[in-house]
């Protein structure tokens, strides 16, 4: 920052470089740097929000999102091979909307993975860590979609 003495006695202040220019090396750093990776203060690393939680999150969120599509696939397949779905506000819009079907279906499991995430440090009645949830629904789903592979070999 340089500080210029304006004719008339005013101080002006004039930066050298705008810093709020795009470039390369800004969109790195806003991606790739300076991102918030543990807690602010020391012992604070639960129930704590952070803007970066490693990849295996990250991989586990996107194992959940490829199953869910999978699951809604599978779904129509089965549906129109006979056989019935259980929940009842899945069924009702499989009956009148396949597409609304798949957009809820998206929609809820988006949503859900977005709150998991953010709370991915938090703990739940102070001892089930948000966290293993998100772990655990990566093998719950694929034995959901184990069984409705089975039930279509089945067919």
């Amino acid at each position: 920052m340089h500080i210029k003495q304006q004719p008339g006695g005013d101080m002006t202040e004039q930066r050298l470089t705008d810093r709020r220019s795009t470039s390369l090396s800004t969109i790195q750093g806003t991606l790739f740097k300076n991102r918030r990776r543990v807690s602010r203060r020391d012992g604070d690393h639960l129930d704590s929000y952070v803007d970066w939680y490693g990849h295996l999150p990250l991989v586990a969120t996107v194992s959940i999102i490829l199953l869910c599509f999978a699951d809604a696939f599978l779904t129509t397949v089965l549906i129109s091979a006979g056989a019935v779905e259980l929940n009842t506000l899945m069924d009702w819009l499989i009956q009148h909307d396949i597409q609304l079907f798949a957009a809820v279906k998206m929609a809820v499991t988006g949503v859900a993975l977005v709150v998991l995430v953010m709370h991915f440090n938090f703990r739940i009645y102070k001892f089930l860590a948000v966290r293993y949830i998100l772990y655990a629904l990566v093998p719950v789903y694929s034995l959901l979609i184990y069984h409705e592979l089975s039930m279509l070999a089945s067919i």
